[in-house]
């Protein structure tokens, strides 16, 4: 079996901000075979931590999407080195293959459709319906693959 790292990204006192993140808690309620990180956002340092699976599966809320969103991840060739202690997926992948020439060999985005990111624990109910979503998309990608 693929070692299978799923990254949830969020602010969960931020109402949707948080879907990331409560997508990535329930990935871990239900899939013991898969490991689980909930960050507030990705930093340089998660390199070291991504070099060591074989898929990755990035989970983030997004203001701009109107519906769940799957992306394929890839490094970049030729980008530049991170400067600040965010980063992107594609540039956090990047990093990894320059720093440890190892990247998973899967690895996607899964955007969740946020609109209320207001001081609150709770996801608005357009969310939570984008999050059952993209729990559904995610559980059958790692129970499939």
């Amino acid at each position: 079996m693929r070692s299978t790292l799923v990254i949830g990204i969020g602010n969960t006192i931020r109402g949707d901000d948080g879907a990331g993140i409560r997508v990535a808690e329930r990935i871990a309620a239900r899939h013991t075979d898969v490991d689980v990180l909930c960050v507030q956002q990705l930093s340089p340092e998660h390199a070291d931590t991504i070099a060591r699976y074989d898929r990755l599966i990035v989970v983030d809320a997004s203001v701009t999407a109107d519906a769940v969103r799957v992306t394929p991840l890839h490094a970049a060739e030729g980008m530049h080195m991170p400067r600040t202690h965010t980063v992107t997926p594609e540039g956090v992948l990047t990093l990894t293959s320059t720093l440890y020439d190892h990247v998973p060999s899967e690895a996607m985005l899964v955007e969740i459709p946020a609109s209320q990111c207001g001081f609150t624990e709770e996801l608005s109910p357009s969310t939570a319906a984008f999050a059952a979503t993209a729990l559904g998309i995610i559980s059958r990608h790692v129970t499939e693959n």
